[in-house]
């Protein structure tokens, strides 16, 4: 099943709510009523932001193979996901935000990545960090480059 998540883009009337999308491969794109549409295979991660007015919400969740009405609902996705972090405040946006870009630059892939290490980034996140390496430690060190001689077995 594919998850849709509504994408609306800046517009002069500052009353409507604007949504981006900041992590996340969608598979296909649509046009809905409201704007464009993303759409997501399932077990694919999502980072969802969404503003209205002032006010900032980043969503972090998990599409699913089927619609379970015990999921969340989240404004401008269906349908309901798992939802693993959900940000208020700038800061922890900002920091979930170069969490997602240093997952980019090592080269990660943010859906392999178990709903745990979601959960305990969200709880970091939601206290006060002394140091923004913590979240990096939930990972594991990223893969050495293979260095062509060892790969091959040979010898020089």
């Amino acid at each position: 099943m594919r998850t849709a998540v509504q994408i609306r883009p800046r517009t002069r009337d500052g009353d409507r709510p604007r949504t981006r999308i900041l992590c996340g491969s969608p598979c296909a794109d649509a046009t809905g009523a409201l704007g464009p549409v993303a759409l997501f295979e399932s077990g694919e991660i999502v980072a969802y932001l969404l503003r209205r007015r002032r006010r900032l919400r980043l969503f972090v969740f998990r599409t699913l193979d089927v619609d379970d009405r015990l999921a969340a609902t989240i404004p401008g996705v269906f349908p309901r996901v798992r939802l693993l972090m959900e940000l208020h405040t700038p800061l922890r946006i900002r920091r979930a935000r170069a969490l997602f870009a240093y997952l980019a630059r090592t080269r990660r892939d943010p859906s392999a990545l178990t709903d745990g290490f979601y959960v305990r980034v969200g709880i970091a996140l939601a206290g006060r960090l002394v140091e923004p390496k913590i979240l990096r430690s939930f990972l594991s060190p990223p893969p050495a480059p293979r260095d062509s001689r060892s790969a091959s077995g040979g010898q020089s």
